[in-house]
């Protein structure tokens, strides 16, 4: 019996790479995103603090302030940086998404291929059984002095 071969074979070995190779962004995307949104939970920390030790009077109160700008700009680049990171992130996991829909594709295609193969083989093997079984049942040929040839 020959083994089944999917034409397509090196084509899904592509694709797969592809697919792993957007996974791979899409978790690096998904990890920079992480990566900004702690910074700004850290940063609104930092702020609230700010705003507490900034509301006396006297030097620390004074420097607490200061800080609180500071902070607030620092804040306002990093909602930038979150937003440029989630637009990443989106076209990341789009991208993703394309690679495994091609790639699903083309493994539902393998499997629809091969189960034809299977159901041609088996076609086949019960063909041959038959054509053996056919073959015992009929008669051998008698000789004319009473041997079978």
């Amino acid at each position: 019996m020959r083994r089944f071969r999917f034409r397509l074979g090196s084509l899904l070995r592509l694709r797969s790479q592809f697919e792993r190779a957007a996974r791979g962004t899409l978790a690096a995307a998904t990890g920079e995103v992480a990566a900004v949104e702690q910074r700004l939970l850290a940063t609104a920390e930092s702020l609230r603090q700010c705003e507490e030790h900034g509301r006396g009077a006297g030097a620390p109160a004074q420097l607490a302030r200061a800080l609180e700008q500071g902070l607030s700009r620092y804040r306002l680049r990093l909602q930038r940086e979150r937003s440029a990171a989630t637009a990443r992130l989106d076209r990341a996991r789009t991208d993703w998404l394309d690679r495994r829909r091609e790639q699903r594709t083309l493994e539902l295609l393998r499997e629809r291929q091969r189960a034809l193969w299977d159901d041609t083989q088996q076609r086949r093997e019960q063909h041959e059984l038959e054509e053996l079984a056919r073959l015992r049942a009929t008669p051998r040929a008698t000789r004319p002095d009473g041997g079978t040839a």
